[in-house]
């Protein structure tokens, strides 16, 4: 028994090290998360149902937009969700802001590039769940939305659980992501929006 908690500690320690969660998000969980109006608990509630049932979720490629203003606590949630699932599944998660990503990507363009385009692009189909935030914030040229659009949809055909965040509201969010995405997030997902004040600096 000893011997198989052992494993399962350093099995949650390596997949929280590959997670790539963003420090400031680290230690966020449902259970730290204030919800201070009636619209955020519901948000908190499909959030730990999400990851709760993430097993039977991430069968059916289960996915979540939490779209909304800034402040409002999507990033927590999303955080906590890849903790959860982490630790209870431990399933590989990857956490990634949209600009990263496609840094990641473009740096295969090198020459001297030891990975490729494809392989990269791969890491981010092949996790369990892919937490992808900051989606909008940067200007989106066309070959970023392609690219954007193959990992989602790759991960779509897969039946992959996906979680994206947004600052934008779901008509703005369609507009950059284009409809073939948002048409498959609204079949395999739920979109929650976040529409009440940023709470950041309120204590």
């Amino acid at each position: 028994r000893r011997q198989l908690q052992e494993a399962k500690r350093s099995k949650v320690e390596r997949l929280l090290g590959r997670a790539s969660i963003p420090l400031r998000f680290a230690d966020k969980t449902f259970d730290n998360y204030e919800p201070a109006t009636p619209p955020a608990k519901i948000a908190l509630t499909a959030a730990r149902k999400f990851a709760e049932a993430f097993d039977s979720q991430s069968r059916q490629g289960r996915s979540l937009v939490l779209a909304g203003g800034p402040g409002t606590g999507k990033t927590h949630l999303a955080a906590a969700i890849g903790q959860h699932v982490i630790r209870e599944f431990q399933d590989a998660v990857m956490f990634d802001t949209v600009s990263h990503a496609l840094r990641r990507i473009k740096d295969t363009y090198r020459r001297d590039s030891e990975q490729t385009e494809t392989e990269v692009i791969g890491t981010m189909v092949a996790c369990d769940l892919l937490i992808l935030d900051e989606i909008g914030a940067q200007v989106g040229s066309e070959h970023e939305k392609q690219l954007m659009f193959e990992i989602l949809n790759e991960r779509y055909q897969y039946m992959k659980s996906t979680i994206l965040i947004s600052n934008l509201n779901a008509a703005e969010l369609e507009t950059f992501l284009g409809q073939r995405v948002m048409d498959r997030y609204r079949e395999c997902g739920v979109i929650l929006a976040f529409d009440w004040a940023s709470h950041r600096g309120a204590k």
